[in-house]
């Protein structure tokens, strides 16, 4: 056939200049030398640089409305991520509750600090009005649910971070002066709040640096010795990937790139991907070993290390063109975490290759050639790949058919998945983790939200008064809420100790203003946290607890609703923002996103293989067996109950860029031996290139699946669902690729 496929034939087949590139490093070592001195170099200035930010502004777009909103409301009342919880089991009044108060508040980094024993209240004592601490026999409302639990089990002391320690340095060094404190006074202790999930992030970030980066080498190292079975060529392997991941991070680094929740990910994923091409590079070096006879160091190992570039230089650009359009459509996401991490690992995987084939090729072509033992082994596992292949070939129409219906099965699997994502969720079992479950079910809630409410008259005038009281008290009573207070809670709770009149409001604004005023007699007057001075602002503050965007998202439409209902009347309007709702909102939207960058990136990694092509049949056939691995993460996240969420969703883009590379490295391999044999089948070209990229496709695909496996040893549940749901994705594709592209070709391609 001449036409689509002619064209497919000449694009496929690279050009004397393309063969220049890739081989030129073996022809002039000394320049490839120098280049490779040059970055290390840059390395080393680089890594120092490293900087590492865990701040909230991750979390969400700067320039959004929402957070424009967060951050004025921030600037009027302060930050809502400042204070965390130091709780201790058993009853609020234990003098422990106390001992340790009073010795946290000389920390330095400590702003003020509020338990049992230092709030106030409004008392009448002998006919004059003063503030006395809380009581066991009061009922605040500001108490409950903060300084004392919701079922009297538990006292709690609120810390409150001065601003010059809201670092992740100021936080953890803060943290860890506390905990002697309290394993001296004895009991059991819980420390929750934003704060400290923040630190308890960092940390097991940080720890996960240190161990899954060098467990990805060592997997990576076990598995070129399974491979390879020459120790000079594992040697060279592991130089090239460390090399590659260092290059990486320099430049991630050096792009004004931070470390952040996803950094393990990258240097993990970058060290995998860069296996592949070192494998499927290091194969072919070995069959043209074999194929010249090469005994010795000399003239035919040269000619077999720039044969092995040539081949597999192109193909592995296009894998890694492929592979980096995953991760760079993760860009189209709002979240700088998720931003940063497309963006670098898509840079990484590309610089990876660009130091493979500088580093690699010259190597080979100076080493002696694989032992016997090494070569035997390699024809060994072509000769079972392509016995698979001819069994796969075979039963073609049976494959086809089993295919399908497998597509069909997961599909529906797929539709039952849920959309949902619990803030708290990725600590796992953590003990910090542990301490917010306590909150939730002794303290009230953790995340923290608010309900700023904006008035044409004043907040203390009776009618308004008694709007913002009826609404607080129904957010109250909703399920997701753990606690909740307004101006109305204090101004009653003052009025009631001036009039004697308990549980009501005033009846005038004057009273109320007076009533407001006496509470500034206390060490922590409560009424600028609740309200500013001119009273056409205050605000409700709440405490929500850790149900999901979905939940959350739905509570914040239901509060929406009832403010209009309720503040309407009076002039009033509500805006809910806070921490917590700006972070679940956002990850709510980015389920959707993601799905529109695997979108994005499935359409540039069709029109890549169109490029290289200029055949729609190759992109269809390429894309048809790698539609079936991202249907088979579908199906075992409705299986397995694991919901949508923005590590589970970011794995179709990331498996997607992966798994198609099996099948580049397979199409490359046939269009070779079509174009340098004009007159074979599509059989024989087929079994071609189960003998070639076969072998390397099984071999590269145990190396990714046991790299991203490597992934699970972190407590971070995130990391361990990304590496588990991607590894099942590689082993879906693989399985697709032997049993299903061959036939394919032999049904779609015969010329």
């Amino acid at each position: 056939m001449v036409g689509e496929d002619g064209a497919a034939t000449r694009t496929m087949t690279t050009s004397t200049s393309s063969r220049r590139v890739l081989t030129w490093p073996i022809d002039r070592p000394w320049l490839a030398l120098l280049l490779t001195g040059l970055i290390g170099a840059i390395i080393v200035f680089a890594l120092p640089q490293a900087k590492v930010d865990f701040s909230l502004e991750q979390l969400y777009p700067q320039g959004s409305t929402m957070a424009k909103v967060y951050q004025e409301h921030k600037d009027v009342y302060g930050a809502d991520d400042t204070a965390f919880f130091v709780v201790r089991e058993g009853s609020p009044w234990s003098p422990e509750i106390q001992s340790a108060e009073t010795q946290i508040r000389a920390l330095e980094g400590v702003e003020r600090t509020l338990s049992p024993f230092t709030m106030e209240r409004l008392s009448e004592v002998d006919g004059v009005l003063q503030m006395r601490p809380l009581g066991p026999d009061d009922t605040d409302p500001l108490a409950k649910g903060t300084v004392l639990s919701t079922d009297d089990t538990a006292g709690a002391i609120i810390v409150r971070v001065a601003e010059t320690h809201n670092d992740h340095e100021g936080r953890d060094q803060l943290l860890a002066s506390i905990d002697p404190i309290l394993e001296a006074l004895g009991g059991e202790w819980h420390l929750a709040g934003m704060p400290v999930i923040r630190t308890a992030y960092v940390r097991l970030v940080l720890t996960d640096l240190r161990v899954l980066v060098p467990l990805s080498i060592f997997v990576a190292g076990f598995f070129f010795v399974l491979s390879f079975r020459d120790a000079r060529q594992v040697i060279i392997g592991l130089c090239s990937i460390t090399f590659g991941m260092l290059t990486a991070a320099s430049a991630y680094i050096l792009a004004g790139g931070v470390i952040n929740t996803f950094s393990p990910a990258f240097f993990s994923v970058v060290v995998v991907v860069g296996t592949s091409d070192l494998i499927h590079l290091i194969h072919r070096f070995s069959d043209h070993i074999e194929e010249l006879g090469a005994t010795e160091p000399g003239p035919l190992v040269k000619e077999a290390a720039r044969r092995a570039a040539r081949e597999i230089g192109f193909s592995c650009f296009l894998t890694t063109a492929t592979t980096a359009m995953g991760f760079l459509a993760l860009t189209w996401t709002d979240l700088p975490t998720i931003q940063m991490f497309g963006m670098g690992a898509g840079i990484g995987v590309v610089l990876t290759y660009l130091t493979t084939f500088l580093v690699v090729p010259p190597l080979l072509a100076r080493t002696r050639p694989p032992s016997g033992a090494a070569l035997r082994h390699a024809s060994l596992g072509a000769e079972r790949i392509v016995r698979l292949g001819d069994w796969a070939v075979a039963h073609g129409r049976t494959m086809l058919v089993a295919f399908a219906i497998v597509a069909v099965v997961l599909g529906i699997l797929g539709s039952r998945i849920s959309v949902a994502y619990r803030l708290l969720a990725d600590l796992g079992s953590s003990e910090a983790a542990q301490a917010q479950h306590f909150m939730e079910d002794h303290m009230g809630a953790v995340l923290p939200m608010s309900v700023d409410v904006h008035l044409s008259g004043d907040a203390r005038e009776p009618e308004t008064l008694e709007a913002i009281d009826g609404l607080t008290a129904w957010i109250r009573s909703q399920p997701l809420v753990g606690s909740a207070s307004s101006i109305a809670d204090v101004t009653r709770e003052a009025w009631g100790t001036l009039s004697g009149d308990k549980g009501t409001l005033p009846d005038s604004r004057e009273a109320a203003t007076q009533s407001l005023f006496m509470l500034s007699m206390a060490s922590d007057d409560p009424v600028p946290y609740l309200m500013l001075d001119d009273g056409h602002r205050t605000r409700i503050v709440m405490r929500v607890r850790d149900e999901g965007g979905q939940a959350t998202v739905s509570l914040v439409e239901d509060i929406q609703r009832e403010a209009a209902q309720r503040l309407g009347p009076v002039g009033g309007k509500a805006t809910i923002t806070g921490v917590a709702y700006l972070v679940q909102w956002i990850n709510r939207t980015l389920t959707t996103q993601f799905v529109g960058s695997f979108g994005i990136a499935l359409l540039l990694i069709g029109g890549a293989w169109m490029a290289a092509t200029r055949s729609i049949r190759r992109v269809c056939i390429a894309l048809i067996p790698n539609v079936l691995p991202l249907l088979a993460v579908l199906g075992a996240l409705g299986a397995t109950g694991v919901p949508l969420k923005p590590t589970t969703a970011m794995v179709f883009s990331i498996g997607l860029g992966m798994a198609v590379d099996d099948t580049i490295h397979f199409l490359a391999a046939y269009e070779r031996w079509r174009n340098a044999h004009p007159g074979s089948t599509a059989h024989d070209a087929v079994r071609h290139a189960y003998a070639t990229a076969g072998r390397s496709m099984f071999d590269t695909s145990l190396v990714l699946v046991a790299g991203m496996a490597t992934l699970a040893v972190s407590e971070f549940e995130g990391f361990l669902l990304v590496g588990s749901f991607t590894a099942w994705a590689i082993v879906a594709a693989l399985v697709t690729d032997l049993l299903l592209l061959g036939p394919l070709l032999i049904a779609l391609d015969d010329r």
